[in-house]
């Protein structure tokens, strides 16, 4: 009766109980009675059997401890275990992913460095060959006028006006051949305000083999200095590319606002070629495509063969203003970013 009153629950059936009770005169275990109130009431139980002299049952001696506290402690304890081992295993796969991630940024950043350093061979190689074929050979020519105006001067003979002239010319063209690769190794200082002046000034230089010519709409409007600065060198790169591969009648850069900020296309009326092309993998896509990616653009790439190709670069409304403000996965190391900043 007072068993069911406190739906007490032992941890075997009662028959089992009592079986090893009557055998070996003894048992003990854990109970769980519920009180009128609804708690839970743990006792640690002991059963003692006494026999009389016949061996006969005599009577049951129980003892109860109230183990309540400790067992609520335990459950506890095992409760902060569990939620420990989680947040161990959940914290553990954190930082496994944010090992991945820095594992593939560090390959990453090793792959550009040694990209950094194939651009700059690049552009050493392009510098000397402009060296060569132009302003070596300029000054080879003045170099041989000047030495017939000499021999002449010796041989006492009339010198004609139009060699001095033409030695003036060719001086001329190599001061001026100077300033332009001048200007391409110091075009690290376009700001916003200096953006088209320094594009127009791009498209004029004698260098290009391919006429070039720019188009700037009156919707266009840009304050933020370092998307300028990235503008103009994939600006740049294209310009150079189109000229190399494109075999085109004319190049055409553009500057315009759309309804998602400001856009540049780069265009030409070359050979073109397909879309999946090796040549969308190369070098100097996959800068442009970074340097967009540093002011939150967008780079895309539209080529189709004999209908020319255009690379057009996205910003959005509101270009970041600072690097400083770019998350750790898009960011590079100073000596890195300093070395990529006046590359082509």
């Amino acid at each position: 009766m007072i068993l069911d009153l406190l739906k007490s629950e032992y941890p075997q059936p009662l028959p089992k109980i009592s079986e090893k009770l009557f055998r070996d005169n003894r048992w003990e275990g854990e109970i769980v009675h519920t009180r009128r109130d609804g708690r839970r009431l743990i006792v640690f139980s002991r059963w003692a059997l006494d026999r009389d002299a016949q061996g006969n049952q005599a009577y049951i001696l129980e003892t109860n401890n109230d183990i309540t506290r400790r067992k609520e402690a335990e459950a506890a304890l095992q409760k902060s275990k569990k939620l420990l081992e989680r947040r161990v295993r959940e914290r553990t796969r954190e930082l496994q992913a944010a090992n991945k991630v820095l594992e593939d940024e560090m390959a990453r950043r090793k792959g550009l460095e040694g990209e950094i350093l194939e651009i700059s061979d690049r552009e050493q190689q392009r510098l000397g060959q402009e060296l060569h074929d132009g302003l070596c050979q300029h000054l080879t020519a003045v170099a041989f006028m000047a030495r017939s105006v000499a021999l002449r001067l010796n041989n006492h003979r009339v010198i004609d006006a139009a060699d001095i002239e033409k030695i003036a010319y060719l001086v001329n063209e190599a001061a001026s051949h100077t300033r332009d690769l001048s200007r391409a190794l110091h075009r690290s200082d376009v700001d916003a305000a200096g953006l088209v002046g320094a594009l127009q000034d791009l498209i004029e230089r004698e260098i290009w083999k391919v006429p070039c010519r720019l188009e700037v709409k009156p919707s266009f409007h840009m304050e933020d200095n370092t998307a300028a600065a990235q503008l103009y060198r994939i600006a740049r790169e294209a310009v150079i590319n189109a000229n190399k591969h494109a075999q085109a009648r004319e190049i055409v850069v553009r500057l315009e606002r759309s309804p998602w900020g400001m856009v540049l296309h780069v265009t030409d009326d070359g050979v073109g070629f397909r879309n999946d092309s090796k040549l969308k993998g190369g070098l100097g896509i996959h800068i442009m495509n970074y340097r967009a990616q540093l002011i939150g653009g967008r780079l895309e790439m539209d080529s189709q063969k004999q209908r020319g190709t255009r690379v057009t670069c996205f910003l959005p409304g509101k270009p970041v203003q600072s690097q400083k403000k770019e998350n750790g996965r898009s960011r590079l190391p100073a000596k890195i970013a300093k070395a990529l900043a006046v590359l082509v």
